[in-house]
């Protein structure tokens, strides 16, 4: 089977896009990306997506950086595909922000893919990841200590994220630009053993396959299948467990509250997977260790009133009676505007994005018509300038949070209620406030309120867009 007719079968199987979609190639001009916006140019038709090129000059390698840039752009002029690029000094960034190279180069790349995305009304962006890279990630998480979630590895589609490479391996993939008479560009930095991955992408992997299985990569990648499929079932079940199990405290503060008699009559795959849950709602996406989850776990198997257990990120386990309680203690962040209980905020320029701590990212730029503007949805908004106040933060949810529609207003918890929204993701909801006022202007993903609502009087406008972020 050629490696076209399995990426179309791997593309179907999987539902990659659906039909119409744009699909921007995050193109760095190496074998790996090169090859994938190839094929994708070559099977636009059969895959119905239109296919365009974006790349991210980093400025660490020089002239050399340049040169990529100019590789790709000169690639995409010969096919007549669109191409899109953008350049930051990642060295003096990284240095700035205190910062690794591979994190700043890796947060700068996603943000302008993602305001790309945005501009382009949906855009999904794939990235060439493949199965020698999911080979790695699995054997690093298993080298570091994970669960069953670290062995699942890289998803084929996450948000609006794609990988349609990860059933093919590198060598496949230079063998296909060879065969194409394609000449990729070649990253030196890929070579050096100074960062944990090169070296057990140099070093241990090639050990591993020359002296324990030659089918190493072909394991790795087969037990991150199963991984998936099996981590997708129990957090199925955690999710119902918890709907039965998980209270809102209410005592002001973010709070889960559990009978411990119900509890222990789960399994214990599904008790781990509950404290972890609670832990990461309570804290937006603090990850406990394995040793910390074990020291709950005898906290309540010991069920002495008044016991407690602190955990990270100013988290505690605590016994009262028939219940434990996971709770996280608030704090008060002050800023020119006021005080805001709860969880952090960022602010939200025109022009530019916000990547919150779940991946998800928060777009908006200011727009003088609405013309030329892809359709509206509950993932895209406009809104007034002038009713938005000096400046836009994103934050999560607070106790005691409303928001006004046209028949009134309304507690944020009872609008999540009914719009069904599970008690597991409200934590996650981001939300557009006006940070003058306080007022929420959009509840990103679900509803817009009236706060900013545009009218025939309206000069300016602000367009909000939400994408489910790389993890």
């Amino acid at each position: 089977m050629t490696l076209e007719k399995r990426l179309t079968e791997y593309w179907q199987s999987n539902s990659l896009t659906e039909p119409g979609s744009t699909v921007i190639v995050a193109c760095s001009g190496g074998p790996d990306s090169l090859a994938l916006l190839d094929i994708l140019w070559s099977l636009k038709e059969k895959l119905a997506i239109k296919v365009v090129a974006a790349h991210f000059e980093h400025g660490i390698r020089g002239q050399a950086s340049k040169d990529d840039e100019s590789f790709v752009k000169n690639y995409c002029l010969e096919r007549e595909i669109s191409f899109y690029s953008e350049s930051a000094n990642i060295p003096e960034l990284s240095r700035a922000r205190g910062e690794s190279l591979e994190t700043c180069a890796r947060q700068m790349r996603y943000a302008f893919l993602n305001r790309l995305a945005v501009e382009l009304g949906g855009a999904l962006i794939a990235t060439a990841h493949h199965g020698d890279d999911q080979a790695e990630t699995v054997l690093m998480h298993l080298l570091r200590g994970t669960g069953l979630n670290g062995l699942t590895g890289i998803l084929p589609k996450r948000g609006n994220i794609i990988r349609p490479l990860l059933d093919f391996t590198k060598a496949e993939l230079v063998e296909y630009c060879h065969h194409q008479g394609l000449s990729p560009r070649h990253d030196a930095t890929n070579e050096e053993t100074d960062c944990t991955r090169n070296r057990l992408r140099l070093q241990l992997l090639p050990l591993l396959k020359k002296e324990y299985n030659k089918n190493i990569t072909r394991s790795l990648c087969n037990l991150a299948e199963t991984a998936s499929a099996e981590e997708e079932l129990l957090h199925e079940l955690t999710i119902k467990a918890e709907e039965r199990l998980c209270q809102l405290d209410g005592r002001g503060e973010n709070s889960y509250k559990i009978k411990i008699s119900d509890f222990i009559k789960e399994p214990l795959a599904i008790r781990r997977r509950l404290i972890q849950q609670m832990v990461s709602k309570i804290s937006h996406g603090t990850a406990l260790s394995f040793q910390h989850i074990e020291a709950v776990l005898e906290l309540i198997d010991r069920n002495a009133t008044g016991s407690s257990l602190n955990l990270p990120d100013r988290c505690t386990a605590k016994i009262s009676y028939d219940f434990f309680y996971l709770s996280k203690k608030t704090e008060k962040i002050l800023t020119s505007h006021g005080t805001i209980e709860g969880t952090p905020y960022k602010i939200l320029k025109l022009g530019s994005s916000v990547v919150l701590p779940y991946g998800d990212t928060i777009s908006a730029y200011a727009a003088d018509s609405l013309e030329g503007e892809k359709s509206f949805s509950k993932n895209k908004i406009y809104c007034d300038a002038a009713k938005c106040g000096t400046e836009l933060i994103v934050r999560y949810r607070h106790d005691g949070d409303r928001i006004r529609f046209e028949n009134g207003n309304k507690k944020l918890k009872d609008f999540f209620v009914d719009a069904k929204v599970e008690r597991s993701s409200r934590d996650r909801v981001p939300l557009v406030v006006n940070s003058c006022t306080g007022d929420i202007i959009w509840v990103a993903g679900l509803r817009q309120t009236t706060v900013a609502l545009a009218d025939k009087d309206t000069k300016q406008y602000i367009i909000l867009s939400y994408d489910k972020g790389e993890e």
